[in-house]
């Protein structure tokens, strides 16, 4: 790293143990450990936040790479599958006129699709005509029974 070998180490410490003194010197050496130690995590975070902001230009190449593979994938199949766009006419002339039927027909909706698309709210108004017909059958069997109990007394 910085090519310091023993010599110029036993050098540094002569010229340390002459300059800073004996007593110092383990002052002096938990001083520069801290300061090595600061360093040491500087350069940990200075690292880690190149290969971060590394990380995230990958990420945005390979999002990129992953929609255009997606839109690519698309064209092939409509290609492989519909070619002369044939298809997908058809299925807009049929939407088309399912709209229309619809604007004529506001009663009931129809579709293109073998199920209805308002499945949902045909079962709620089914549910709520059952439960206005079994209203109305109590209804008149209280009348009844009432009627019943006045005339047998």
């Amino acid at each position: 790293m910085l090519d310091i070998g023993w010599i110029e180490i036993m050098v540094i410490a002569v010229v340390a143990l002459f300059v800073v003194g004996p007593k110092e010197i383990p002052k002096a050496l938990k001083t520069i450990g801290i300061w090595v130690g600061k360093l040491r995590s500087l350069s940990r975070e200075f690292q880690s936040t190149v290969e971060d902001a590394v990380r995230d230009s990958e990420l945005d190449e390979v999002k990129k790479q992953i929609e255009s593979a997606k839109t690519g994938f698309k064209k092939e199949i409509n290609e492989s599958v519909d070619p002369e766009g044939e298809l997908t006419g058809m299925l807009k002339g049929v939407d088309d006129n399912s709209e229309n039927l619809s604007n004529k027909k506001s009663s009931k909706s129809t579709s293109a699709w073998p199920l209805p698309l308002s499945e949902k709210k045909d079962k709620e108004q089914k549910k709520e005509s059952l439960a206005r017909s079994d209203k109305a059958t109590e209804g008149k069997e209280n009348k009844e029974e009432k009627s019943a109990d006045s005339s047998n007394s």
